[in-house]
């Protein structure tokens, strides 16, 4: 266990339960620079005294600490200062998954989640993650005329959550589909009634996005985005540059 305030406590804890390790579960994630990650763990009950997330080969430095309330930032790895958190602080449930945020190639490794459990007075590694982060995939190059109707394509198997964005218009999404429907909360007003996917019923894994009457004010790089149940995060499929020009003559 990695000293700090709680050094004490913990050593204490690490000999009683020093021999009462369990199997813990391997998962293998893959996630994209720039995406915000969950790493999904739960302990067995909600009498969690203490949660450690590490890496194998960070040796003495932690993840994130979290014990009676409050994290213990000493000896945590400098790498992950301000980007980690409890997906809830509360532990309901027993979920203590690691949320990582705004995740580089230097982020992958083998993550794991241990909790000191009061029933058993011991601690259980109760899952191992390997977490492979790779580079976006390289953007298309989309040239349209004025008033044409476009499509940009995507392909995500199953899935039903999809989102369209636009670099320049974050926070507002270009179309957001989640679970059969349109969701209108948040769209930038200049889509409105000009955008739909190609197959709401998303056969084959088809997300494609029709972009009716474009004009040159749609120009612009696209963003295809995943929701991954597995991860709890948002995976960007595809990035797609829209150059809109006035037809010839014009």
């Amino acid at each position: 266990m990695a000293a700090g305030p709680c050094a004490s406590l913990c050593s204490t804890l690490l000999f009683i339960g020093v021999f009462a390790f369990v199997s813990a579960v391997q998962k293998n994630i893959t996630a994209e620079s720039g995406q915000d990650v969950t790493l999904t763990c739960r302990a067995p009950n909600n009498n969690i005294l203490v949660v450690e997330w590490s890496r194998a080969d960070l040796t003495d430095k932690y993840v994130l600490l979290y014990q009676d309330g409050r994290f213990y930032p000493d000896n945590q790895h400098p790498s992950f200062k301000n980007r980690v958190d409890l997906q809830d602080r509360q532990m309901k449930d027993g979920n203590v998954s690691l949320i990582l945020k705004d995740v580089t190639i230097n982020d992958a490794g083998t993550y794991e989640c241990r909790v000191f459990v009061e029933e058993t007075r011991s601690w259980k590694n109760s899952i191992i993650i390997y977490l492979t982060v790779v580079d976006p995939p390289d953007p298309k190059i989309i040239t349209a005329e004025s008033g044409q109707d476009v499509t940009l394509t995507c392909r995500a198997p199953n899935n039903n959550i999809v989102k369209w964005s636009r670099a320049d218009l974050v926070p507002q999404y270009v179309f957001l589909y989640q679970n059969g429907h349109f969701v209108p909360a948040n769209q930038h007003p200049s889509f409105k009634n000009r955008v739909d996917l190609q197959d709401r019923q998303m056969k084959d894994g088809d997300v494609s996005l029709i972009l009716k009457d474009v004009t040159i004010h749609d120009t612009g790089a696209y963003m295809c985005h995943i929701f991954i149940e597995e991860t709890r995060s948002w995976k960007n499929s595809i990035i797609i540059y829209l150059s809109v020009v006035d037809p010839p003559g014009e």
